[in-house]
């Protein structure tokens, strides 16, 4: 008993080590890191050293919506850049797309698209990105206009500073000839600043998709915030924040913008637009029902396809993809961005051994029915069925691939019939244990008559030894000092243990009633541990008899509404596979231990079954559930028992099984069932 305690105040210990100091940490890191740059107004800045700006507006805004926890700090914007380029940090507020930039982070979809303008002083030659060559020009260093700039003038002279209204001051204290930069930030700092002498010229650059960047492979993070950008977008609260910083300006930039070209343009392009906007108003009211309806028509079209639960999969005469569903994405982990347009056979590799009936049905126009098949991704087994239709209408060349999971029906034929294989093999254990009962109920018998005739005092065996001429003390004395009754008690002894156990094996192999009725549980669970006894493993040189059983049994708990042959089974099942693990490890100061608990909590029993052995990993925790899955070398196992039992406690019993391990210490299972008088 005094082991016991120790164990349990042992687990206590490790239980408040775990959350002093493993919950804060994990607290910690569940909060975002966010940078963006402090001087990149009005898209982000700091307002009196507080974080400020379109991008950090919307950046709250989808925090909220998503229930994400983020902290934002912002600072010199190469430093922040490569921070996230380096994995230091979670996300940046603000990045433009670029192909080589792509390659280092992971983009979001574009919140806002901004355009990059010439700025010159009033009194430059230079009109147009072809007076740039051989020029002094101001970008911000690692800005996306930094990046055009190396690429496109190769020839100039290019002077990288730290933010953009540096690059606009110095433009106007008449040093270096021109600046590329963001037009509408730097009409705000031009505003802000009281800077005249400067103008923007020639037609903006093209513009650029102004994205939130991730640390490459965040997938979860990136679409966390893909979802909250076209849920506030939704909302309209995209909208509100978009005009709040950039309302005024857009108004201003357009006005310049349409002086300008009015006084270049003047009256013929005037007239030009006057014209179109007549054609346009004439034509807005031919087209615009027939524009609804097939807005509707598409839209109804591509939610029916998205709908289905089957994988729908497009593609043209040559096998490249132009159709691609949600299912499609949620099991191939591939948006329709990325797979239209790719060949089939590069895009869903599994599809490749399909390819031959793809060509059969383009030649005969014949619906084909693939075989079933199977593959595999990141370790799971799936089943499908893959079905090819030929497009043969309106000119259409090509055919449609439906793909149907039928992995649950697979696995669940695959139960079945292990199902009816354990069922026929139970039949054969109880016709045996009924076989052996007759043989050893004579053994049994025979005993009790063998020490009745030679130990009794009966008046019947004193008179047949004195018939013999012996005498019956004599013949005692002699048997007590060979140590016979010794040994008859011992055959005796191990002949009721054998009857016990073909007892406890007739009872687990009967086929249930499905009656639940109201039983003890520790009754059940002690009958478990007499019949698992005596389980011995020859080639795994394991030994039941060799692990050290703790019980933790509380007092008075109540009966509990069950079918008793049922959790027999599951019990068994948790001893076996719990033996079997042991005696795999290696003990050092201790040995192979099961500690077992049963105690009432609330209108429920809790029994928990723990053994100190080698412990399950994080994956294998999460399948150990999961029908056919083993940890168990080929052929030593099926992978059914775990599931089974948690189908009987679960399903058929209305309660809750668990499982919790620490790797190199312990693997405990949890089962929590009604009590009688609380279940109908």
């Amino acid at each position: 008993m005094a082991s016991h305690y120790s164990v349990r105040d042992l687990f206590v210990i490790c239980a408040l080590t775990i959350f002093i100091f493993v919950l804060p940490a994990k607290a910690h890191a569940e909060r975002i890191l966010v940078q963006g740059d402090s001087n990149y107004p009005p898209y982000e800045f700091l307002d009196n050293g507080i974080p400020s700006g379109f991008n950090i507006d919307i950046m709250r805004e989808v925090a909220g919506i998503m229930g994400l926890k983020i902290k934002i700090d912002l600072g010199a914007w190469d430093d922040v850049r490569s921070s996230v380029e380096a994995g230091r940090i979670n996300v940046l507020t603000g990045m433009y797309f670029s192909p080589e930039r792509a390659q280092l982070v992971d983009f979001s979809t574009p919140h806002n698209i901004v355009s990059h303008s010439i700025f010159v002083r009033l009194e430059s030659a230079i009109r147009s990105l072809d007076d740039l060559s051989n020029k002094q020009i101001l970008v911000q260093r690692g800005d996306i206009m930094h990046d055009y700039a190396v690429k496109h003038f190769p020839k100039a002279t290019i002077i990288p500073v730290e933010s953009q209204i540096q690059a606009l001051k110095l433009l106007s204290s008449g040093k270096y000839d021109a600046a590329l930069l963001g037009k509408l930030q730097n009409l705000f700092w031009a505003t802000k600043e009281g800077i005249t002498n400067v103008m923007t010229v020639g037609p903006s650059l093209e513009p650029t998709e102004y994205c939130f960047a991730v640390r490459k492979g965040d997938k979860k993070l990136l679409s966390q915030l893909n979802e909250g950008l076209s849920l506030i977008k939704n909302s309209g609260k995209y909208d509100d924040i978009y005009n709040k910083w950039f309302g005024v300006y857009e108004r201003r930039s357009i006005y310049l913008e349409v002086v300008r070209y009015i006084s270049w343009i003047m009256t013929p392009v005037l007239a030009f637009l006057i014209f179109f906007i007549f054609w346009a108003w004439l034509l807005k009211h031919k087209v615009k029902k027939k524009t609804a309806e097939l807005i509707k028509v598409q839209s109804y079209l591509t939610n029916i396809i998205d709908s289905m639960p089957s994988i729908l999969i497009g593609i043209d005469q040559n096998g490249f993809i132009t159709q691609w569903n949600k299912e499609a994405e949620r099991v191939i982990k591939l948006s329709m961005k990325e797979a239209v347009g790719q060949p089939l056979d590069i895009a869903v590799p599994f599809l490749s051994e399909e390819m031959n009936l793809i060509k059969n049905n383009k030649k005969d126009r014949l619906k084909q029915v693939g075989r079933k098949r199977s593959w595999s991704k990141d370790g799971e087994i799936f089943y499908q069925y893959v079905t090819i239709f030929p497009l043969v209408t309106s000119g259409v060349e090509g055919a449609v691939i439906r793909i149907d999971n039928v992995t649950a029906s697979t696995h669940m034929d695959q139960m079945l019939m292990q199902s009816e294989k354990m069922m026929s093999l139970g039949g054969l254990a109880g016709g045996m244990a009924h076989e052996i009962n007759n043989p050893l109920a004579v053994v049994l018998g025979s005993i009790q008559n063998i020490n009745r005739r030679l130990f009794s005092d009966s008046l019947q065996n004193a008179k047949i030894a004195k018939e013999c001429g012996i005498s019956l003390v004599s013949i005692q004395k002699y048997l007590i000092k060979q140590q016979i009754p010794k040994m008859l008690n011992s055959i005796y002894d191990s002949g009721n243990r054998a009857a016990q156990i073909i007892s406890n094996m007739l009872s687990f192999s009967r086929k249930s009633g499905k009656v639940l009725e109201c039983n003890n549980i520790i009754e059940i669970l002690n009958k478990t541990l007499e019949l698992v006894s005596n389980d011995y493993d020859l080639a795994k040189e394991y030994d039941f008899k060799r692990i050290k059983i703790i019980k933790d049994y509380d007092l008075d708990v109540p009966a509990v509404f069950c079918v008793a042959n049922e959790l027999q089974q599951v019990f068994l099942n948790l001893f076996k596979n719990g033996a079997e693990a042991m005696f795999e490890k290696k003990y050092s100061d201790s040995s192979p231990t099961f500690s077992l608990r049963v105690k009432r909590k609330g209108d429920t029993v809790v029994i928990e079954i723990e053994d100190n052995g080698p412990g399950v990993d994080e994956i294998g925790l999460k399948r150990l559930f999961e029908p056919f899955y083993t940890t168990k070398q080929l052929g030593k196992g099926t992978g059914l028992g775990l599931s089974v039992s948690y189908f009987i406690i679960n399903e058929q019993h209305h309660g809750t099984m668990e499982v919790s391990s620490l790797i190199d210490h312990w693997t405990r299972f949890t089962i929590t069932l009604p009590l009688c008088d609380k279940c109908e």
